[in-house]
């Protein structure tokens, strides 16, 4: 009897609890997630969590913070973890420029739009120049493709 109550005593007492708090602001992390080989686990909303003594090495990691190997030997009950928001490098933000607004929805210049390719087709003579018609079905972008893309490239260098 006496050796079942002390083998209980000793696996209750072969735990250890941490705590995982922020490097900077020291408030307690909810939610970091701990593993080993044959444990896991997640902080609760105080940052604390239950290991077993038996293993050494724990992998702490957040969403937002530092990926983490801790090893127990060499730290106390405390484990610090490094936001990543303090580590972004340079952000470069690229756009397309101003939008012009002539007080028209999408709509209505797509309406504008056709009817301009209408005007043109119905000015074409398909009788005369069948490749006359074709030029006007063709957009003005494709045909010269390759200068555009020139000038495009030149306009990009231009802008750095």
């Amino acid at each position: 009897m006496l050796f079942l109550l002390f083998v209980c005593v000793t696996t209750a007492t072969a735990q250890r609890r941490i705590v995982t708090v922020d490097i900077e602001t020291g408030t307690p992390l909810k939610g970091v997630n701990v593993q080993s080989h044959h444990f896991a686990a997640v902080t609760d909303s105080l940052g604390y969590v239950t290991i077993p003594d038996t293993l050494h090495t724990f992998l702490f990691s957040h969403v937002n913070y530092e990926s983490s190997l801790i090893n127990t030997y060499q730290t106390a009950d405390t484990v610090f973890l490094i936001s990543k928001l303090n580590n972004l490098g340079e952000v470069l933000v690229l756009g397309k420029g101003k939008k012009e607004d002539d007080g028209m929805s999408e709509l209505e210049r797509r309406i504008k739009k056709q009817a301009k390719i209408e005007a043109e087709l119905a000015g074409a003579n398909p009788n005369g120049n069948l490749f006359g018609l074709l030029s006007y079905l063709i957009p003005k972008k494709w045909k010269n493709r390759k200068e555009n893309k020139r000038k495009r490239h030149q306009e990009i260098l231009d802008n750095y």
